[in-house]
């Protein structure tokens, strides 16, 4: 209904002496409907309200519709951020669309008018990021989770259990944006915590969808480098801590701080109590907290009734509610992460009756089926304590040989490398010990560091990741488990600068369907 049709809609029912509530129904969507079209828009002056800016060319516009900071990203009435001066992304930007050019610096033969904000881009992201929430996202509640491990099979348990209790949902991270369950197909970027700019796109296009809840997960990285700016988060969620990106972060404590950051930004907590860190953060903020772990005292409180090879029981305690589900038998610690997300549906006010079956996330302890009576598991475990978690997990119920494939990442955090080879060989048969992403560094290196933690009679060597793999596999007999840990869902190998095509489940795949005949070594995908 334009507007012109709106008025006369709105006369023609106010005068008549008895409005019918179906027509006022109608009459209240269509206001709801005309003042959505107009308040989705940011006003130029509260944007740029107290900062030191220059307008330049003819800027006529008193509001912004999209300010966008990836090129491929504009469509038509959008304002580029251009956070370098690179003429290709600016006139990439210009021809997709944009009306005007934020920057922090002078951008000479402009096309377009340019908004120049010189030392104030932090405050103006910080002015967008609340308009966005008061335009769209107070509808919408907030869930952050942080952790070194877990973020993303929490992301996705939270996911699940709102679906189950019928409502809408977003899930951010890892994995991709997801709606409901299917993932969002676009330009947005891949990192694990969104870039701000990609951030306040969904949170438009989930105010846009009638989306009730969006499901984040908020990385060290990503919180330190602003990515959330200060839009607020109605549960923040407290893991656990472990060694990774130390290297990043120049040491435990900065790397510590980076997380807590999420504190600033939340109005509740959920904090699990077995973890000392999490624990530190409950005892020193003024918010409500809702706690799971294994204690009695907690709010939520986990329990493994029963387990075998295929299946793993558990009980939660909601209060004087007792919960129960039974899942594929993915490890005792996937217990924590169900009390998380129960622990999050709690703090929303939610009340879950029952308990009905969750997935993990692909890449999380995931299955390949074969005919050759080898369990093997593909697990994105790149971190000690997710490695010995995972292959944890397996020796409870292993019967014969375990064998793992793992590496590193090149360029990052090398103190780990050496606890990850302990790991490796306190459970594993063998571990066959390969690249992961060496990036710029020397893969012999990487590998070397790795295997001073090891037991030496344990390990083999083969720095072909797609050899290593199909190594395990051969010498894997009926009955043995296969661990390929590190990359889980990704889906490319990190060399210098390629980024090559490469994926841990097709090796797997490939390798059975050649045994089995449907593929030949002369086939393109062997």
């Amino acid at each position: 209904m334009n507007n012109h049709n709106l008025i006369n809609f709105t006369r023609d029912i106010l005068n008549t002496p008895f409005i019918r509530y179906k027509e006022f129904i109608l009459l209240y969507a269509s206001i709801q409907e005309w003042c959505r079209e107009w308040i989705t828009i940011y006003p130029l002056k509260e944007l740029l309200k107290g900062l030191q800016y220059e307008i330049i060319g003819d800027f006529q516009h008193v509001s912004i519709n999209r300010c966008i900071d990836h090129s491929k990203q504009i469509r038509e009435g959008d304002v580029f951020v251009s956070q370098t001066k690179n003429r290709l992304f600016i006139d990439e930007a210009i021809r997709n669309g944009a009306i005007a050019i934020l920057s922090e610096c002078f951008i000479p033969d402009c096309m377009v008018p340019q908004i120049i904000i010189p030392t104030d881009m932090h405050h103006f992201n910080s002015r967008l990021s609340i308009l966005t929430y008061e335009l769209y996202g107070s509808k919408i509640k907030t869930i952050g989770i942080t952790g070194t491990n877990g973020k993303t099979t929490v992301a996705s348990f939270v996911g699940q259990l709102l679906m189950q209790q019928n409502k809408s949902v977003c899930v951010i991270g890892t994995l991709g944006v997801f709606e409901n369950g299917k993932k969002l197909v676009n330009y947005l970027r891949s990192n694990t915590t969104l870039p701000f700019y990609d951030f306040i796109q969904v949170v438009r296009h989930c105010y846009e969808s009638n989306v009730g809840y969006i499901v984040l997960e908020a990385s060290s990285q990503g919180l330190l480098d602003q990515r959330l700016s200060n839009y607020p988060i109605d549960v923040g969620v407290f893991l656990n801590i472990g060694k990774d990106h130390i290297e990043f972060h120049g040491g435990m404590v900065p790397y510590k701080k980076s997380k807590e950051l999420l504190v600033s930004l939340s109005n509740h907590l959920v904090i699990n109590d077995d973890d000392a860190w999490c624990k530190s953060i409950a005892e020193k903020t003024y918010l409500p907290v809702t706690r799971f772990g294994e204690n009695h005292k907690n709010d939520i409180i986990y329990q493994k009734v029963d387990y075998s090879k295929e299946k793993i029981k558990y009980k939660f305690l909601v209060g004087k509610k007792a919960l129960h589900i039974e899942m594929t038998n993915s490890g005792y610690y996937n217990g924590a992460n169900l009390a998380a997300a129960i622990a999050v549906m709690k703090s929303l006010g939610i009340s879950i009756e029952e308990l009905k079956p969750v997935k993990l996330p692909k890449g999380r302890l995931e299955r390949i089926d074969n005919e050759r009576g080898i369990e093997v598991l593909i697990d994105y475990a790149h971190t000690p304590d997710a490695l010995d978690a995972s292959l944890g997990a397996i020796r409870t119920y292993a019967k014969n040989d375990v064998y793992v494939v793992f590496g590193c990442g090149g360029n990052r955090d090398r103190q780990k490398r050496k606890s990850m080879g302990e790991v490796a060989t306190k459970y594993a048969t063998k571990a066959i010990i390969t690249n992961d992403n060496p990036r710029y560094e020397n893969p012999a290196d990487i590998i070397a560091d790795i295997i001073q933690g090891t037991k030496k009679d344990k390990i083999i060597i083969e720095m072909d990741r797609k050899q290593a793999i199909l190594l395990a596999l051969s010498i894997a007999k009926r009955g043995d488990i296969v661990l390929i840990a590190g990359k889980g869902h990704e889906q490319e190998q990190i060399v210098n600068d390629l980024v090559v095509p490469f994926s841990d489940h097709e090796v797997v795949q490939n390798y059975f369907e050649e045994l089995d005949g449907s593929i030949t070594k002369n086939d393109p995908v062997a």
